[in-house]
């Protein structure tokens, strides 16, 4: 539950920056550039990206640099401190050469943001802290481009990182722009970097990459059509209600061509340098067009990115045949969606549908197998699974228990020991079932007599210590609730509580009472494993995040898994 994502994701954009090189920004554009950089920043940055990208994403839109700091600000440094420390202990068992140097490098990104006060603070460094960004494929070659503040002391903070890193990287140069080869020996593919177009670049080629491959590279050949031209981003965004502060997608039938008939150079050249032949499509062409049809992609974006609120959402595309088996699997939970509590975790799956939707899809598989040899270990995938579902305990659930949420109220200490209050509220089918099934872990249930509908009742068990808090249960048509604490009306409020209307298959949240809590009770628990900073870090969280949210829905579109967080008013 360290609410680290949003910091990580921070350090990883600016610290890849960090990481670029320098270049002769004074020249002019070669003329296969064909026009001037468009004055929008976004649309200088969309030009770069082929529309024909098996994979991008990219911002059409910034947030005003004064409210990301802000956000920046919020963020608990302590936990930078930590995971830098972290870093710091796993640099002496790294063998590796280039993982090696990227944690030094990574390391010395940190030291520099740990300096950063102000925003002016952070255009001294060269950056932007909300820069247009983008992140996508020439072929299936990488390339990260965003914007700078100031080109002149980004280079100087960049060498500055280099030598606290103590890494001597090379140069070259193609065309009068110089850039620098970061990979150290003599590698079929190099990192390089560079600093052109007011713009911060990094990419992977091979070590013996042409001029010309290099120049489309570095923007200097710029594609036939782009993004920006086709209106591929402004659609996925509408599509998906991302908002233009970053979404992106990866096209399966684009890359499975790329790497099976090569199209852009890119791909070529990477292929070439690491002596691998395309793949050899040529007999399996059905069985690809039947997985790219039914899995035609990834999709990525934000829904939402404000001082309040940011919602990141991730895609897995489906055809409307598996959109519909997922619907069906869903299994509504009483209360299941709903932020009561200090924290939460549900999951709702019809596991009876589950098992007979795998055993369809298997056998289909059996009745119309995969052909070419790279896919045949498909084939048994489905079988595989179905024996994995069909276990005692799966089948003994199965027929009685299709959801479950368990929520927590309070969390605190009592008598010497964690103590915790709360509603555990199991969604049945068969509901009476469901008592019979769990009376094989705590008898005395099954004594209750509960009846759909009927009254709530104590459970009383010889197995509980006396300090933990009354236990009582309720019944209805649909569920089984347990509560612990002194209210008597819990079970009955959980087994009322509505039902979402999200089609969620899974949902768990946290507040920020919740590692306040916490925070609490480590404080009064020994533990070698937790320090006194480790547990303000907890009691900074719980400053800062009102509400952290996770999610596995069915979407329209396919499968969504989500995270939001909003924040505490300053």
């Amino acid at each position: 539950m360290k609410p680290t994502f949003y910091l990580a994701a921070s350090l990883a954009l600016l610290s890849t920056g960090l990481l670029t090189g320098c270049g002769n920004d004074d020249e002019a554009p070669a003329a296969t550039a064909q026009e001037e950089a468009p004055q929008n920043p976004a649309e200088h940055l969309l030009r770069y990206i082929p529309a024909d990208s098996p994979y991008y994403v990219a911002t059409r839109e910034a947030l005003p640099e004064e409210d990301v700091f802000t956000l920046y600000q919020r963020m608990p440094m302590d936990s930078m401190e930590s995971d830098l420390d972290e870093l710091r202990q796993s640099l002496p068992e790294i063998d590796d050469p280039g993982l090696r140097a990227i944690v030094q490098v990574l390391l010395a990104v940190g030291e520099e943001l740990m300096g950063v006060e102000t925003l002016d603070d952070v255009h001294a460094l060269g950056l932007k802290m909300s820069p247009h960004s983008a992140l996508y494929g020439l072929g299936i070659l990488p390339v990260l481009r965003f914007e700078l503040e100031d080109e002149a002391s980004f280079r100087t903070t960049f060498e500055r990182v280099l030598e606290r890193a103590e890494i001597q990287p090379r140069t070259a140069t193609t065309d009068g722009t110089e850039y620098w080869i970061l990979s150290s020996g003599e590698g079929p593919l190099q990192a390089i970097m560079t600093i052109i177009d007011g713009q911060a670049l990094l990419s992977v080629v091979p070590s013996d990459a042409s001029d010309a491959l290099l120049a489309e590279v570095m923007g200097k050949t710029l594609p036939d059509e782009n993004i920006d031209d086709s209106g591929a981003l402004e659609a996925l965004e509408e599509r998906h209600a991302f908002t233009p502060g970053g979404a992106g997608r990866v096209d399966t039938a684009r890359l499975f061509a790329e790497l099976s008939d090569p199209q852009h150079a890119g791909t070529t050249a990477l292929l070439d340098a690491t002596d691998t032949q395309p793949l050899d499509l040529s007999s399996c062409q059905g069985d690809i067009d039947r997985l790219t049809g039914r899995f035609p992609g990834l999709v990525m974006g934000m829904r939402e990115y404000s001082l309040e609120r940011m919602e990141l959402n991730l895609i897995l595309q489906t055809d409307e045949e598996i959109v519909g088996d997922l619907r069906d699997m869903i299994a509504p939970v009483p209360g299941m969606g709903a932020t009561n509590g200090i924290a939460s975790v549900g999951l709702g799956l019809d596991l009876p549908m589950l098992l007979q939707t795998v055993q369809r899809y298997g056998q289909a598989v059996r009745e119309n197998p995969f052909t070419c040899e790279e896919l045949r270990d498909l084939n048994g995938t489905w079988d595989e699974l179905n024996m994995a579902l069909n276990n005692p305990i799966t089948l003994m659930l199965g027929s009685s228990l299709s959801g479950l949420n368990a929520r927590i109220d309070s969390l605190y200490m009592k008598a010497g020991a964690p103590t915790l209050t709360g509603v555990l509220t199991l969604a049945s089918q068969n509901p009476m079932g469901l008592i019979s099934t769990a009376s094989a872990f705590l008898p005395e249930l099954g004594m209750l007599g509960l009846e759909p509908g009927g009254e709530t009742k104590r459970v009383e068990s010889m197995m509980l210590p006396p300090e933990v808090p009354p236990l009582y249960a309720a019944m209805s048509d649909s569920a089984l609730a347990l509560s612990s604490g002194e209210d008597t009306k819990a079970p009955q409020a959980a087994l009322d509580a509505e039902t979402s209307d999200r089609d969620l298959l899974f949902y768990s949240h946290f507040t920020g009472e919740l590692y306040t809590a916490l925070a609490d009770v480590l404080d009064q628990t020994p533990n070698e494993e937790m320090t006194a900073s480790d547990i303000e870090m907890l009691r900074q969280y719980g400053d800062v995040y009102r509400l952290m949210e996770y999610w596995v829905r069915v979407d329209d579109a396919g499968v969504e898994m989500g995270l939001s967080m909003e924040l505490e008013n300053e």
